[in-house]
């Protein structure tokens, strides 16, 4: 088994930041090579497609939750969302769950999977589930707790 592998198989924190930091390396070569990264939306469907501003309701579809649910634990005006959901006014509410649901989307790939993850009851939101906490108006915890992980942060 070569290096690589063997580094992939290790779980450990110390490993996964060595792991980012050598692809942060390449990424560095790949630019001085005057390559260009076409950019990328992660899930560009939870967009208004005239405006690409996030939007509430796409984003409550794919949480599985109702508008108004998401709406008011965001701390937003229900009635307004609901007219305008993509409105840029609530962006800056929108902004760290859509963060959030990017990172999910990255280490799960699937809307189901993501389901469940913010379903299920998480030690580090006092056995409360993210989903509970984004609604209780704290998604910035869930994104904290994320980023950690895709950093290989210790918890």
């Amino acid at each position: 088994m070569d290096g690589h592998v063997a580094a992939a198989n290790n779980n450990s924190p110390q490993q996964a930041l060595m792991i980012r930091a050598r692809i942060a390396e390449l990424e560095e070569q790949l630019r001085a090579l005057n390559v260009v990264d076409v950019p990328r939306v992660v899930l560009s469907e939870l967009h208004d497609t005239a405006t690409g501003r996030i939007d509430a309701q796409k984003v409550a579809g794919f949480m599985g939750v109702p508008l108004k649910q998401l709406s008011e634990g965001l701390g937003l005006n229900y009635k307004a969302v609901h007219r305008s959901p993509a409105a840029s006014g609530f962006q800056s509410a929108l902004l760290p769950v859509k963060r959030l649901l990017e990172l999910l989307h990255e280490f799960f790939g699937a809307t189901e999977s993501i389901r469940v993850w913010l379903n299920a009851p998480h030690p580090d939101f006092d056995g409360m589930s993210a989903l509970a906490t984004i609604l209780e108006g704290k998604p910035e915890a869930v994104v904290l707790i994320l980023e950690n992980a895709w950093n290989g942060v210790p918890a």
